[in-house]
């Protein structure tokens, strides 16, 4: 979406891993199923941009004390400092697409993208 990928690229982040760090950041250390759900992001592809978000130093991975075949994603304090950085911005982008689009129709949009997500996490 036009309206936050220039933000995003400029800090090297795609909309991907963003909504990760968005989830990650709100619910906190998270396992990686419900990582998958909570961002609609299919495993095989969760896989991979959780490995580029190691790589930047964004996130790391802990097994599970309890399943060895399960692990946990948490944040690291650059990734922490990163979403503070730019949750402003974010929230920027949110009020130019709310311009963009009228309080009705912003409102409507958002209603059917909760409907959505409910529907995908059942």
């Amino acid at each position: 979406m036009h309206f936050f990928r220039p933000v995003l690229a400029d800090n090297d982040l795609t909309e991907q891993q963003w909504r990760i760090l968005r989830v990650i950041d709100t619910k906190g250390s998270i396992d990686f199923s419900t990582l998958s759900k909570e961002t609609c992001i299919l495993s095989p592809s969760l896989t991979g941009i959780i490995s580029r978000l190691e790589k930047q130093g964004l996130v790391t991975k802990q097994k599970s004390a309890h399943d060895g075949r399960q692990f946990y994603i948490h944040m690291t304090d650059k990734a922490a400092a990163l979403v503070e950085q730019l949750r402003p911005q974010i929230e920027d982008q949110y009020v130019a697409l709310k311009e963009a689009l009228g309080e009705s129709k912003y409102e409507q949009l958002s209603d059917l993208l909760n409907e959505l997500i409910a529907i995908q996490t059942k």
